[in-house]
Order: C-alpha cells, then sequence, then structure tokens
C-alpha cells in the first residue's frame, strides 16, 4: 500500500472516531442536562444553562446560544450537540495546531500519528494513582474535562486562536510580511474565547506581551509590527473588564485574595504529589531538554504559559459564594493542555531526529567518535520511549474518567 492509500486510510480512520466521540459525547451531554431529574452524570453544565434561561445571567457567551436553543422544544439535545461538536471539534483543531507546530519547526510526522497524537492529547489527564488521590479528577489540575460547558467551548476557540497566532508569526519571521486581515481575525478570535471564558487571555495574554517586547528590544522587529500585533488584545481586555463588574462588582459579594497554595490545597488526600503527577509528563521533558527551553521559542512559549497559570491558581483564591469553586484552575487546565501538546512534539521529534541522524551518519574513522554517537543516539530515545510510557498513563487515565462518566458517575469520581 502506497504513501497516500496510508494517509487516506488513516483519515476515514480518524474521522469515524471522531463520529463515534462525538455520538458518546452527545449522550453524556444530554443525560448531563437531565441531571436535575435524574440525579445520574452530575456535572456543571445544568447550572450553567440554568443561570441563562431562568436567572438571565449572561456572564457568558453561551448564555445566549442556551437561550436560542431553548426556544425549541428539543433544547437539550440542540445544547448537547453544541457541546458535542466544541469537543470533538476541539480533537480537529489539535491536529491543525500539531500540524503548523510541527511544520514551523521542520519536523516530519507521519499525518497517522498526528491524529493518534491528537486524539490522545484530547484524553490526558492527571497520571492517575489511587494511592495519592481517590477521584480521578478532583484533587488533579486536567487538561481536559467533560463537566463544565464553558470550558468545552473556550478551549475549541483557544485552539482556533493559537493556530491563528502561529500563522501571523510565520508571516511576521518568515514571510517578513504581515496581513492586517488576519490581525483582525485574530482580535475576533481571541475576543470571542475571553467572551466564552476569559480563563485563555490570562495565560496567554501574558505570554504574547513578553514575545512582542522581546521582538522589539531584541530583534529589533519594526515598532509599528510589534504595536499592531499588541493592540489586537484590546477588545478582549474589554470584555474581560466588563465581565470582572458582573462577577466581582460591590453588590456581588464575590472577590479575590492572594493566598499562595490556598485554591491547590481545597481538594484533593495529598494536593501537592498530584500537583506534580499532573505535570509529570510535560516535567520529564523539561529536565530532559532543557536546551530546547532556551533555544526553542515556540516550546519556550508553551511554559511560560504553564508559568502564568500555575502562579494563577497558585497564587490567587476567589471570596465569597464563589469562594470554594476553584475558578481559577481553568487558566491552568488550558496552559497544561499547550504544555502537553508542545512537550509530545518534542518526544515524537527526537525520535524521528533519532532515525533520521542514524540513517545519515558518515563514519570518519573514528571508534570512540561512533561509539559516542550511537550512545548518544540510543540514550536519546531511551528517555523518549520512558516518556511516551508516562504520556500514554496520563492519556489512559482520561480514558478510564471518560469511561466512568458515561456510566452515569458524577464528575467527583
Amino acid at each position: 500500500m502506497n504513501n497516500e492509500k496510508l494517509k487516506k486510510l488513516s483519515s476515514l480512520c480518524f474521522y469515524v472516531v471522531i463520529m463515534v466521540y462525538t455520538g458518546l459525547c452527545i449522550y453524556l451531554y444530554y443525560n448531563q442536562l437531565c441531571y436535575p431529574v435524574t440525579g445520574k452524570f452530575e456535572a456543571d453544565t445544568p447550572a450553567h444553562v440554568s443561570m441563562a434561561v431562568d436567572d438571565h445571567f449572561y456572564y457568558s457567551a453561551t448564555a445566549f446560544v442556551y437561550l436560542l436553543f431553548n426556544l425549541f422544544p428539543f433544547s437539550k439535545i440542540l445544547i448537547a450537540t453544541f457541546l458535542a461538536l466544541a469537543t470533538s471539534g476541539a480533537v480537529v483543531l489539535t491536529v491543525r495546531l500539531l500540524e503548523k507546530l510541527t511544520k514551523i519547526q521542520g519536523i516530519c510526522i507521519n499525518q497517522g500519528i498526528v491524529y493518534a497524537v491528537s486524539l490522545a492529547l484530547n484524553f490526558v489527564m492527571g497520571f492517575y494513582i489511587k494511592r495519592f488521590n481517590v477521584q480521578h479528577y478532583i484533587g488533579y489540575q486536567n487538561a481536559n474535562m467533560w463537566h463544565n460547558s464553558t470550558y468545552t467551548v473556550m478551549r475549541f476557540v483557544a485552539l482556533w486562536c493559537l493556530i491563528i497566532y502561529l500563522d501571523i508569526y510565520e508571516d511576521i519571521y518568515k514571510n517578513k510580511t504581515y496581513s492586517v486581515r488576519k490581525l483582525i481575525y485574530f482580535s475576533l478570535v481571541l475576543a470571542l474565547s475571553v467572551a466564552v471564558k476569559p480563563s485563555f487571555l490570562t495565560v496567554f495574554a501574558p505570554v504574547m506581551a513578553i514575545e512582542l517586547l522581546y521582538d522589539w528590544l531584541v530583534r529589533k522587529e519594526k515598532f509599528v509590527k510589534v504595536f499592531c500585533f499588541g493592540i489586537t488584545v484590546i477588545p478582549s481586555l474589554i470584555i474581560m473588564a466588563l465581565q470582572s463588574v458582573v462577577l466581582f462588582g460591590e453588590d456581588t459579594g464575590n472577590g479575590y485574595i492572594i493566598s499562595p497554595f490556598t485554591a491547590l490545597s481545597q481538594r484533593g488526600d495529598h494536593p501537592k504529589v498530584t500537583l506534580i503527577l499532573s505535570v509529570l509528563f510535560p516535567l520529564i521533558v523539561f529536565v530532559t531538554h532543557l536546551k530546547e527551553a532556551v533555544k526553542n521559542r515556540i516550546y519556550a512559549g508553551s511554559l511560560l504559559v504553564w508559568l502564568f497559570g500555575f502562579l494563577e491558581v497558585f497564587l490567587f483564591t476567589e471570596t465569597g459564594a464563589r469562594g470554594g469553586d476553584g475558578n481559577f484552575f481553568w487558566g491552568y487546565s488550558i496552559a497544561l493542555f499547550i504544555v502537553f501538546v508542545e512537550s509530545i512534539i518534542l518526544v515524537i521529534k527526537d525520535l524521528v531526529s533519532g532515525n533520521q541522524a542514524s540513517g545519515n551518519q558518515v563514519s570518519d574513522g573514528n571508534q570512540a567518535s561512533d561509539a559516542h554517537f550511537v550512545a548518544g543516539t540510543a540514550i536519546r530515545k531511551a528517555i523518549a520511549v520512558a516518556s511516551l510510557l508516562v504520556f500514554a498513563w496520563h492519556t489512559i487515565s482520561g480514558i478510564i474518567y471518560f469511561v466512568l462518566l458515561l456510566k452515569g458517575n458524577t464528575y467527583f469520581i
């Protein structure tokens, strides 16, 4: 079978899996919406719909979608389908994101592997060990979840936004140009992500600011380029300011304070251990790729996104009625997703470059030199394989949790 046929076959298999996954998500979300009646499939989603339809609380743009669907007698199935499409759509966008990232970094990966990794990335959760935390979800910090509708939609839009951002990145640094149309497009999609949930902006905007300042002060990029790119966040900041008034206005009784480790220690049997287990795979990749963290701008950016997400949830906690909700976790969750994406790319790069290097290596007649090269390649591959095994358990942990949800369990399980 030639490469073209294999590519078509892998695409067919991928989209069949996506269709099945979408169907399972429709089933899950529909039952979650029925939770107030059935008492099964507990989730945040029914409360989100009720806040929009019954309480007329329009903090998130998803509220207007729920209001629209509520006009129909089969509103629950419409909402469930909408959320399922956002969930499976995130997998498709992950494929595009991986393709964009590998292209920029000059890595050639088989399309079938891209599909498989994209599916895995949309299931990764904390490295589950029952000894340290009985519950699969609560107590860990997770990149994926199926109980919160605003995060589900926000993640889809955030991935869309990252793809546009990387497209502009290519224009500026490879093609030495930029498109005003793309900048406007990026600004609108970023604003949409904030309108759904501001969590992505809180971890992404600081890194974007750092990168733009670096471009201007160190790379000596033209100020007009940096300025035009920078002002794209203004609509998002305005929307977030309005949301803050709704959430933390004087008459709400809600607020937030700086209280280190409070949010992280609210849930979980061993919060310090589960904090490490939640990010175990990216942590291993970081320790074994310290040079990449300095030389690879995209990888460094993903680490900074993770850092700002961690600082957000480590330092801040809410007060008032929202005090126990852990809402500063959402930014850390999308940050985890981003760092998992770039970390798995580096591991795959090690495996691919190792094969290419061994195939292109020409002996110089020095046996010690040749032996050193072979040993270095073997060690790099061994570390990559070990890292993949850790990544696999992150993925299996998420699949097990998803299956438990499909059985009607609460997301607290």
